[in-house]
Parts: C-alpha cells; sequence; structure tokens
C-alpha cells in the first residue's frame, strides 16, 4: 500500500466522484480507477458503491478513511514539524470560513507579516467540517461553530442579533425592538442557503413568525438596498465595527431576543499548528477580544 494511493483515496472519499476528484488531483479519470481497484483488491473488500462517475462510500469505505485520515494527518505533521525544528519553517496559512466577512479587518496582520503565504477559500459548514476533518485546512472561522469530537474549538465572538435600519426610517428613533412587532416591516434578505440567512430563518421560526421578505439579495446588494431605504434587515451587532454597511445606518436592539450568532475558531485535535497559524489564532482572539461585544 503506496501513499499516493492513500492520497487519492482521500480526495475521492472527499470529492465523492471521479471527474472532479481527477481534475483536483490533474491526472486522468482511468488513472484514479486503477488506483482505487488496486486498493480494494489489497483490502479485499470494496470501498465504494458505484453509480455511473458518481461514487458514495460504503461501510468499509468509511472505517478505511478514519484510517488513512489519521495516516496523512501524522505524515503532515512530521513534515511541519522537522521543518519549524530545521528553522525551515513553513509559513502559510490553510483557511476556509463560512463567511468573507470574518477575515474582514486582518488587513494588519498580513501587513505585519508579508511572508505568510495564505490559501483562503469559503465554503458551506459542511465542507468545511469535512476538510478539518481530513486534515486539508489548517484553521476553520465558522458561524454556526464546527462540532465534533476531534475538533477543537474557540468561541470568538457571541454577537447578538440587530435590527439594521436607514437612520429616515421611523424605526431608527427606537431605543429597542421586539422582532414580533416588526416582522411585517419590508425585509432585505439574503439568498436562501447562505449561512446567515438560515441563521436568520431559524431565529423567525423558534418564534413562530413569518417576515415580510420583499427582496432577496447577495451581500453587496443588500448594504445598497439599505443604504436606499428600501427596506430594514437583521444583522448582527459587530456589522457596525466591521464597517459592513453605510456609515451613516442604524442598529436597533432586538429586545425579544436571546440567541446570539457565535463565531467560532476551529481547528483539528492532534494536528501540527505552525508557527504562524499560532500566531494567527492568537491575532484572531485579540481582534474579536478587541471589539468589546461579547459582555454586552
Amino acid at each position: 500500500m503506496e501513499l499516493l494511493q492513500l492520497r487519492y483515496f482521500q480526495v475521492v472519499a472527499t470529492n465523492q466522484h471521479i471527474t472532479q476528484s481527477a481534475a483536483q488531483l490533474h491526472v486522468s479519470q482511468p488513472a484514479i480507477s486503477t488506483v482505487i481497484t488496486r486498493l480494494e483488491n489489497e483490502l479485499g473488500a470494496p470501498l465504494f458503491e458505484r453509480s455511473g462517475r458518481t461514487i458514495v462510500l460504503n461501510q468499509y469505505g468509511k472505517s478505511f478513511l478514519s484510517h488513512v485520515n489519521k495516516i496523512l494527518l501524522e505524515i503532515d505533521n512530521a513534515k511541519k514539524e522537522i521543518s519549524d525544528l530545521s528553522q525551515n519553517e513553513d509559513k502559510s496559512i490553510t483557511l476556509s470560513v463560512t463567511s468573507p466577512q470574518f477575515i474582514q479587518g486582518i488587513d494588519s496582520f498580513m501587513i505585519n507579516n508579508p511572508e505568510i503565504r495564505w490559501r483562503q477559500s469559503v465554503k458551506k459548514l459542511p465542507e468545511i467540517t469535512q476538510m478539518l476533518e481530513n486534515g486539508t485546512i489548517d484553521l476553520c472561522i465558522t458561524s454556526p461553530p464546527v462540532v465534533g469530537n476531534d475538533i477543537e474549538t474557540i468561541i470568538l465572538l457571541k454577537d447578538r442579533f440587530v435590527l439594521a435600519v436607514h437612520p429616515d426610517h421611523p424605526l431608527a428613533k427606537e431605543k429597542s425592538v421586539s422582532l414580533s412587532e416588526v416582522a411585517h416591516e419590508r425585509f432585505i434578505a439574503l439568498h436562501n442557503g447562505l449561512p446567515f440567512r438560515e441563521q436568520t430563518d431559524l431565529l423567525f421560526a423558534q418564534m413562530g413568525l413569518t417576515p415580510n421578505i420583499v427582496m432577496e439579495c447577495d451581500h453587496y446588494l443588500r448594504r445598497e438596498f439599505l443604504k436606499n431605504n428600501a427596506g430594514v434587515t437583521l444583522a448582527s451587532r459587530s456589522a457596525q465595527f466591521r464597517h459592513l454597511y453605510d456609515s451613516k445606518i442604524v442598529y436597533v436592539p432586538l429586545n425579544d431576543v436571546e440567541s446570539t450568532r457565535d463565531i467560532a475558531l476551529s481547528r483539528l485535535k492532534g494536528k501540527y499548528i505552525t508557527r504562524a497559524s499560532r500566531e494567527f489564532c492568537n491575532f484572531l482572539q485579540d481582534y474579536y477580544s478587541s471589539i468589546g461585544l461579547n459582555d454586552e
């Protein structure tokens, strides 16, 4: 059994698609199929259920993947630790986030550490969870947090939900409002499937409310519609600190909402963390602490 076989298997097991895996590995589809077949022959059991070019891990494959992840993780750990010890330090950070807004403001860290190479992606939570478990990323920043026995998570910020309105909107004069009182307002919402939209939908559902959504759009258009007083939107309290909207936008507290939007930093337990990643983790904790909203 060769290391290359294990790495190919891990990619195929993650993607569960031959064509996509071949493109990612920069090899031909027959080469992928040959490697997987040899591996199955050596193990004496099928690892996938096949349907055309789509393949799904079976019980043997899932069991084997858990061991492969550990093996490849230890090999990668050894490489990084030896690199650190030999002073040929790995100055790269592989980071994935559920929203690019979570890394808004890290430019000062990048300026002070110009030697660090970044590999950053925006993914949905299930994809990030799998990438973290596979050891293909060093860190992730998500909301909601990644959950798992092998995952170490630090809550960076317990962000409160607020109503964001144009300064000319009548609600801008209120010290606080209840979500139940404003559900009929013209709401500007993000597209379905985006993490923040899922969290706000859950918020309304938990209170038995149906919001009057008149517009579904991306982050940029939501900002523009709000700037032009075309409606109201739910936002997080830190949006003001992170300058996500026009500086004149008013953030009105919700007096009947106790839930918070938890922004979390996670990594895989047992995965070697380079000095660059450790310093970035410390920076993130200091950065989010400086927002000063956790105690509100």
